[in-house]
């Protein structure tokens, strides 16, 4: 899941939060991702894959 949203951000920067997006000219861009994926709990990273890749979770 970490890979998929990695790679998903670095190929399109755009779908970072705009705050994210901000930060990519003085950090870089792999940096700014892996600092805003490291922020995130569990349930979020599986969050932004599912709405990343529009994945219906099945109860």
């Amino acid at each position: 899941i970490i890979s998929r949203i990695f790679d998903t951000y670095q190929k399109n920067p755009t779908a970072l939060p705009p705050a994210i997006q901000q930060l990519i000219p003085e950090k870089g861009l792999e940096t700014a991702i892996c600092d805003y994926i490291a922020g995130m709990t569990d349930r979020f990273a599986i969050d932004e894959y599912q709405r990343l890749f529009d994945v219906t979770v099945l109860p």
